[in-house]
């Protein structure tokens, strides 16, 4: 199985060897954990990081023990702080691979780059940068640690700023920095390679018990992560056991992503909410006429439940049952589906400008979940229009 799906996310199940083989094409990694896991049932923005990075490898060793409580056991875990030495090391006479470091306090990352490179034996990372607290909001800096990036022709950016700020970051802009061709989220590694902070021991990691050797070594700033944030992921993982696990996605972020909303619209929405906290986020946008109140109930109530069902109806009749087309377009397009053999049906409802194509691959994707989950190639690349029904 080339994926296992955990919660909302479908990690791959490769083994460290294949991993590092693959890398030399490209591409945005991340490493769930537990605590990657919960944050995902609850930031919508997370989630969609997670939805279009190119390699999810599993960080935890728990989580390890879980997917295999679930039947779908994960075959190796491959933590970010493994992974990056692991990396390197495996790459150190390719004179392409070059990396920059983001991330650490003053003088740590540069401290890092000392070190790797001595292991190595050559200059292989090119540059580095500690940004300052709340960088991320300070698109002066952002711009900067771009042009520094840029300016270093590094192939590889490894950055640690710890989740999901990272994450985020790189999803945001990554297509500006068209030399790096690998971008690693990689969280506490910098530190390490630093020599900074102490790596739990190896029989420790491999029991499943290394956040407990980093909630001793920083008390009070993880207390709170692994001792109350955390523990209901034992929870969610007994009920994607039990088949009762759905994801929730926030309506606003679901009306998005099918292309009936736009984000300027779901902001503004959310403006107003806040506002008029008694009032739900469908009922403004019915309230604003920009959708009908059973297309807001449809994506609420029966979309979720989809993915699930183990009779797929035709997909004319899910955008009847969204009010997104009525009875009369929907004989239109199979009458015309009967002169031109060649179109599918969500082809002919964008041609004919009744749905957008947006619309069309959201509903075909999330119909297609769990064959996706098992497809690598079609969970990281949307699945044209006339691919399906």
């Amino acid at each position: 199985m080339n994926q296992v799906q955990i919660l909302n996310v479908a990690i791959d199940n490769l083994s460290k060897q294949e991993l590092l083989h693959q890398l030399k094409g490209g591409g945005m990694v991340v490493t769930p954990n537990v605590d990657h896991l919960i944050k995902l049932q609850k930031d919508p923005d997370f989630y969609d990081v997670y939805q279009n990075a190119d390699y999810r490898i599993c960080d935890s060793q728990i989580v390890k023990m879980m997917s295999g409580v679930l039947g779908t056991p994960i075959r190796e875990k491959l933590s970010g702080s493994d992974l990056f030495p692991a990396f390197y090391n495996y790459y150190k006479d390719d004179e392409e691979v070059t990396i920059f470091l983001l991330g650490a306090a003053e003088g740590v990352a540069a401290k890092a780059q000392k070190r790797i490179n001595e292991k190595v034996g050559r200059e292989m990372v090119v540059g580095t940068y500690s940004p300052s607290y709340g960088f991320e909001k300070n698109p002066q800096e952002c711009e900067k640690i771009i042009q520094i990036v840029n300016q270093s022709g590094a192939t590889v950016l490894a950055v640690g700023l710890g989740a999901p700020k990272q994450e985020k970051w790189i999803h945001k802009y990554k297509n500006r920095m068209p030399h790096v061709n690998l971008f690693m989220a990689i969280g506490a590694t910098i530190d390490f390679e630093a020599g900074n902070r102490p790596r739990s021991p190896e029989w420790i990691s491999q029991m499943g018990l290394e956040w407990a050797h980093r909630l001793m070594s920083e008390p009070q700033r993880l207390w709170k992560r692994y001792l109350v944030d955390d523990l209901p992921f034992f929870w969610l993982i007994l009920k994607q056991r039990l088949n009762l696990y759905g994801y929730q996605m926030p309506v606003g972020q679901l009306l998005q992503q099918a292309g009936l909303l736009s984000r300027d619209r779901v902001e503004l929405i959310l403006q107003e909410q806040a506002q008029e906290s008694h009032l739900r986020f469908g009922d403004l946008v019915a309230r604003r006429g920009w959708l009908e109140r059973q297309t807001i109930d449809f994506f609420v109530e029966q979309f979720p439940k989809l993915p699930r069902a183990k009779q797929k109806e035709p997909l004319g009749q899910y955008f009847k049952q969204a009010a997104l087309l009525d009875d009369i377009q929907i004989r239109n397009i199979l009458n015309y589906q009967q002169q031109e053999r060649g179109l599918r049906f969500g082809e002919i409802a964008v041609l004919k400008g009744w749905v957008q194509p947006e619309t069309v691959e959201f509903f075909i994707k999330n119909l297609k979940a769990e064959k996706q989950a098992q497809s690598k190639v079609s969970a990281r690349h949307p699945i044209p229009i006339a691919a399906n029904f």
